[in-house]
């Protein structure tokens, strides 16, 4: 199941590609439910591959947020420092 983090409000260069990330796996899993009500089983693998692969994007770049977040390299910007 998605789960929105963003705990901290710092800008970093890779948290503006969460809400998209988080969106896609969002449509995906709806896709999923869809697909589970009409087609074969490969259909669902292959959806399921997609899944995989968006979720580990989306954890990789939340721990580079995380990262940046913790090593100081945030965005200047009125959310920095908060």
């Amino acid at each position: 199941m998605p789960v929105t983090y963003l705990m901290n409000t710092n800008d970093t260069r890779h948290n503006h590609a969460l809400p998209g990330l988080q969106f896609a796996l969002n449509v995906l899993y709806v896709g999923r439910f869809l697909i589970g009500y009409s087609n074969p089983v490969q259909a669902l693998d292959e959806v399921d591959e997609y899944i995989e692969a968006v979720t580990d994007e989306l954890v990789s770049t939340e721990l580079l947020h995380e990262a940046a977040v913790l090593a100081g390299d945030v965005l200047p910007g009125p959310s920095a420092g908060n």
